[in-house]
């Protein structure tokens, strides 16, 4: 419903048709329970359009839009009021544009369209473009893989960037350059931080974000799609790098802000809260469960619902994303009431896909930042959720190391067994480095002490789920980040540099030659892990091999699947965390040869035990194929 609002642009009679949606609970008493009347009088839109030449605004003759009753065509409902303009045919061109809100009240008031495509370049203007460029967002080349296949790159557009951008491109534009050298890596997804735009702040040229407080949910921040050499190709930029992605087979994972808005001040903030004359009687803002951020969006309503519900459509039908992480849940979901809120959105985006063909599409929570996330994984039906305790723990035992080295504890053994307690068709996001946390290098004491990484390193790619690492971790950024405070979301852009000096390729062709492996083999992306279920309590390893030496910071697991052959897969793993070469023993069916797949030496069991050597901060993976 709320795609059919916003700057509706015919390119064949270049005219524009500005409609602004305002529920109206007394024509339809479901749209909200909680919420009042906007107070409106009449409602103007003011823009570039107004004088086409010279793109200059006349708000002393704001143009008045016509109200009507709105019937929504799919349920045949008479949902509130729509605020209609038909603007005379534009020259082809990029116009901004705001509403001007006159109430009973209040003074009159300026805001930003709610269902605008296109952000513009200030004060949260929005926008819309006559002519330009044309693409059509193609599907992946081949049919979309199991979400737990992926390998996804989490990808800040700012700080990815920063230092690589041209003078004549988009920052879009940039990414799609750098595509190839992405596949090169070995990954096989994209997850971006959130494009969707933002509050910008008075002064443009301190614009930066990492999208967490959204403000136009339909449209792309203008500093990402802005090429200087023309101002008519905007978000074809943003199709065209999503087609660049799908003929590399590479997944588009979009980060959907849906618990909160940025809702200050009132001409840049949050529109469906400043359109109402007391911004307090908006039924879209309202805290709806425990976790408050921002103005928390109000589920509870049905308007709100319908607005992210019809965000979430858009985005997959217009710019066939390949799934959604959805931020911050923890503010959209309530244990007792599967009407409302997390639960009734993925049940209707699901519906979608069905009705749409839409297979295999992703939908990843960022809930909680402990194992309880994995309950409301299962209970809600997503696709997997951000297992953070992988990151955090595993932090912890790099950073917390006693006499210089690291010191794993057997709570080791619960992250390996990563899908442990997931539902048959959910599965971990597992990493050990994302955009909300200082960089793992930097815990092991930054560059110098790189060598450290590499056991987790193996275990990030030998444990069940989908694989995420963070831009620039593949080859060893340190750069800090404070936990919390002014200092935490700030441009932290990517020294490329970096990725040329030591140990910059070193870890590089780690990361590359892991995901590798994990890519050519589809038993390690089974749910298979022995020994599952591990006494934590135990810091030995039992009579087979396998487990947990806390003494000797040594860990043997064992890992199987079919090879989609037919075949079975079978890996044993053994990890040294110690700084010390160490001798490791553990059993196997049979004598094989065992190929280790890191260094490719073979070696043959002995009396039903492989024995082999491990050095230091490394590990092996040894392979057989039935």
């Amino acid at each position: 419903m709320y795609e059919q609002f916003g700057a509706i642009v015919d390119q064949n009679d270049k005219t524009v048709t500005f409609k602004l949606f305002v529920p109206d609970n007394t024509l339809d008493p479901d749209q909200y329970t909680s919420g009042g009347s906007p107070g409106l009088t009449d409602v103007f839109v003011i823009g570039g359009f107004q004088n086409p030449l010279t793109r200059i605004w006349d708000p002393d003759h704001p143009v008045r839009m016509s109200p009507s009753n709105y019937t929504d065509p799919q349920t045949a409902t008479v949902k509130g009021i729509v605020y209609t303009f038909v603007s005379a045919p534009l020259p082809d061109g990029f116009y901004e544009y705001k509403y001007l809100l006159h109430f009973t009240e209040a003074a009159p008031r300026q805001i930003t369209d709610p269902c605008s495509r296109y952000g513009g370049t200030e004060n949260q203007n929005s926008a819309f473009v006559v002519g330009g460029s044309v693409a059509t967002v193609q599907p992946l080349a081949s049919p979309r893989r199991p979400y737990g296949d992926l390998i996804l790159y989490e990808l800040m557009i700012d700080d990815f960037t920063a230092n690589l951008k041209r003078s004549d491109e988009a920052p879009l534009q940039t990414i799609a350059r750098k595509l190839d050298d992405l596949v090169a890596l070995g990954i096989n997804a994209i997850e971006f931080m959130p494009w969707t735009a933002w509050t910008y702040p008075v002064d443009t040229t301190q614009d930066f974000s990492w999208g967490y407080n959204p403000v136009q949910y339909f449209s792309v921040a203008h500093k990402y799609t802005l090429n200087p050499d023309t101002e008519l190709d905007k978000l074809v930029h943003l199709k065209r790098l999503i087609n660049e992605c799908h003929k590399r087979d590479i997944h588009v994972i979009m980060d959907g802000v849906f618990n909160h808005a940025d809702a200050s001040p009132p001409d840049r903030g949050f529109p469906y809260y400043w359109l109402y004359q007391e911004p307090a009687d908006s039924p879209y803002v309202g805290n709806f469960a425990d976790h408050s951020y921002f103005q928390d969006l109000d589920y509870a309503n049905q308007c709100t619902y319908e607005y992210i519900r019809d965000v979430c459509f858009y985005w997959m039908d217009k710019f066939q994303i390949d799934g959604i992480r959805l931020d911050n849940t923890l503010g959209i979901y309530k244990a007792d009431d599967r009407a409302h809120g997390l639960p009734k959105l993925l049940s209707d985006i699901r519906a979608h896909c069905v009705d749409t063909d839409n297979k295999n599409f992703a939908l990843i929570l960022e809930h909680s930042w402990d194992f309880e996330a994995i309950d409301v994984t299962n209970k809600v039906g997503a696709t997997s959720c951000w297992l953070d305790p992988f990151r955090s723990r595993n932090m912890d035992y790099l950073g917390n190391r006693p006499e210089g080295r690291p010191q794993v504890d057997p709570g080791l053994m619960r992250l390996l067994d990563a899908h442990r307690d997931f539902g048959t068709d959910h599965t971990p996001t597992i990493y050990i480095e994302n955009h909300d946390h200082r960089r793992f290098m930097l815990k092991a004491g930054g560059r110098d002490f790189w060598y450290l990484t590499q056991p987790y390193i193996i275990a990030l790619f030998t444990s069940p789920g989908a694989t995420l690492i963070y831009n620039g971790q593949e080859f060893g950024l340190d750069n800090d980040m404070p936990e919390d405070g002014d200092g935490r979301v700030v441009p932290r852009p990517l020294n490329w540099l970096l990725r040329d000096a030591e140990p910059g390729p070193t870890l590089f062709a780690r990361y590359q030659q892991m995901m590798s492996i994990r890519n050519a083999h589809p038993g390690l992306r089974s749910t298979n892990f022995y020994p599952n279920n591990w006494d934590e309590s135990n810091t030995q390893r039992n009579e087979h091999g396998f487990g947990l030496d806390r003494a000797g910071n040594l860990v043997v697991y064992h890992r199987w699947g079919d090879d989609g052959q037919g075949h079975l897969e079978r890996f044993y793993i053994a990890l040294n965390f110690a700084q010390y070469t160490q001798w490791v023993s553990f059993e196997v069916p049979d004598a094989g040869p065992w190929t280790d797949l890191i260094s490719g030496h073979t070696v043959t069991a002995q009396g039903g035990r492989l024995s082999v050597e491990v050095g230091s901060n490394w590990g092996a993976i040894f392979f057989k194929r039935d």
